[in-house]
């Protein structure tokens, strides 16, 4: 068989479209693993950036409005005279802030005489304000930042060093990440009579700015030591809080620079340790902050999964693979017709892989066309919402998973494991802080007769009844929780004195008298509780669960719907 010129030109023509096209598809294939790869790189650097700067408006704003708030002559009349209707204003004017303001979990004017005595102070109390006043106000000046910002000139702005806060009667910022700022009240000779506070919920800022982040990024915050203050993980953050020490340079060595201050931003890659089942891709950045401070330093960081963006770039390549490929027999078959338009579909498809390529983004995708690189492009849009419906369904999975493993599923109470870890670290903060914690024991009454009388639905009801009485007859820094069968335990963190523990009990227990409806009954249960306190009754959680079961067992015997300390005979 003899071949004319366009046959063998036909041929010559289809091998050197197979040879480009293979060359072309492992060019786009390197080039776009590359390019994703360098572009997350950037685009993590970006919004480390742009979050430190939203930081910074925060701090700004917090600054203006204590300006304000240190400049109102109202503030400085109440330091002087302290008249009520003085006082009142000035409360009206911080709950009209904090209304305005939602992250400020307090506002204070803290006078410099009188041990640094509470003047005025309104605090954030779930969704409500409280006005604290009278007997219920305290002498701060054995705190840094009332004596520091004493110190300071008019207009100044003192920042504390980011903590948990334990301070006393802090309603909803009590053991919640806080930041104090604050700024002197001058009178006309320049003398500093006071300061105004405001406690910042760093929690709610951080988890705001965190929504703004694209699906599947995490947030970190270090201290200038490297201690985290803000964690992917919560059970990282204030290490030093719980006597730990949990740090930025040990979880990734390749950031020891920024806190030893030899650098002040990096991006890496996490491949080691905790990160080498999931290997991460993280930037960080060191700022310095301004004004007088604690934190004369702090060290911002994102990170997304590297496996996300090298996924994301192999299925990318391998689209491009196809498609490229896809044009190739293309090109062999067209170049078997007629070879001189071969070179048509081949110069499109390497043009769109070079737009591509110089693009470093899919937004510029031809997604409108309906040839293959509009096929192309369509896919790898495909690709992102896949990726991000997954991801999403994931983190709830595992929020829910997280959520039954830690909760009874009858009741919505914490379970026995997460009592226990609550009651352990209630213990830690007891015997450093050498503060009191009660455990109640509760068994109930009567139980046993509404299962056997009315069947197990009925006692489920009844259960999920006493939880709901449980919950509204303790405090919101207390933890009610369900053991199993008919048994709870009440947790009371750092109760002032046995009286007030005392009162609880018997508000328990007067809570059950009415009856719970039920159908067309009445289920009436009863409370025998079992009260054992730390540190007289025990100084693990062990002992302080025996004895307050042993308390409640002898109620038990001899009378029922009562209570019995396990000091008692």
């Amino acid at each position: 068989m003899k071949f004319g010129i366009a046959a063998r030109l036909s041929w010559v023509l289809a091998l050197c479209c197979s040879v480009i096209a293979g060359l072309t598809g492992l060019y786009a294939y390197r080039t776009s693993h590359d390019l994703l790869t360098q572009s997350a790189k950037n685009e993590l650097q970006a919004s480390a950036n742009l979050i430190s700067r939203r930081i910074t408006n925060l701090r700004q704003e917090t600054s203006r409005d204590l300006q304000l708030l240190a400049r109102h002559p109202a503030s400085l009349a109440v330091l002087q005279q302290a008249t009520p209707a003085q006082m009142d204003q000035l409360a009206t004017l911080f709950s009209l802030l904090m209304d305005a303001q939602p992250g400020y979990f307090q506002i204070r004017l803290i006078s410099a005489s009188e041990y640094g005595l509470e003047r005025v102070r309104v605090d954030r109390d779930e969704h409500k304000l409280v006005r604290v006043a009278a007997d219920d106000l305290q002498e701060k000046s054995h705190f840094s930042y009332v004596s520091d910002t004493l110190k300071l000139p008019a207009g100044s702005t003192y920042l504390s060093r980011i903590v948990i806060n334990h301070e006393r009667g802090a309603h909803a910022g009590l053991n919640q990440p806080t930041a104090q700022l604050a700024t002197p009240v001058m009178d006309a000779q320049g003398k500093a009579l006071g300061i105004i506070v405001i406690a910042y919920d760093l929690k709610a800022a951080f988890a705001t700015l965190a929504s703004d982040l694209p699906p599947g990024f995490q947030l970190y915050l270090a201290n200038k030591d490297g201690d985290f203050l803000i964690h992917p993980d919560p059970s990282q953050t204030f290490g030093f809080d719980r006597g730990q020490r949990v740090l930025l340079q040990d979880e990734f060595p390749d950031a020891r620079g920024l806190v030893e201050g030899k650098s002040n931003e990096i991006t890496l890659e996490a491949r080691q340790a905790q990160h080498a089942d999931h290997p991460i891709l993280a930037a960080f950045i060191s700022g310095r902050v301004e004004i007088p401070n604690d934190e004369s330093v702090l060290i911002l960081g994102l990170a997304q999964p590297l496996g996300e963006v090298l996924a994301r770039a192999d299925r990318l390549g391998m689209t491009v693979l196809t498609i490229v490929g896809g044009f190739g027999l293309l090109g062999i078959l067209l170049a078997l017709l007629l070879a001189r338009r071969i070179t048509r579909p081949i110069n499109s498809m390497s043009a769109a892989v070079q737009r591509f390529s110089n693009n470093q983004t899919i937004g510029n995708m031809p997604v409108e066309r309906q040839d293959e690189l509009g096929q192309l492009a369509r896919s790898f849009v495909d690709m992102q919402n896949q990726i991000t419906l997954q991801i999403s369904q994931l983190q709830r999975n595992s929020q829910e998973l997280e959520h039954l493993a830690r909760h009874d599923a009858l009741t919505g109470l914490p379970n026995r494991r997460l009592f226990m870890e609550r009651l352990d670290a209630a213990l830690e903060r007891a015997k450093r802080g050498n503060v009191t914690l009660a455990l109640l024991f509760i068994d109930l009454d009567k139980f046993k007769d509404i299962n056997d009388q009315l069947g197990h639905d009925a006692g489920d009801a009844a259960l999920q009844g006493v939880a709901t009485r449980l919950l509204a007859n303790t405090r919101k820094v207390d933890t009610v929780a369900r053991m199993g069968g008919d048994e709870f335990v009440v947790l009371l963190d750092n109760p002032s004195n046995r009286a007030q523990v005392l009162a609880i009990a018997q508000k328990l227990c007067q809570g059950m008298r009415a009856p719970m409806p039920y159908l067309q009954h009445e289920l009436t249960v009863g409370l025998s509780i079992g009260i054992s306190m730390f540190p007289q009754d025990g100084n693990t959680a062990d002992q302080l669960m025996t004895n307050a079961d042993r308390a409640m067992y002898r109620v038990k015997t001899h009378s029922r719907n009562d209570f019995k300390f396990a000091s008692e005979p």
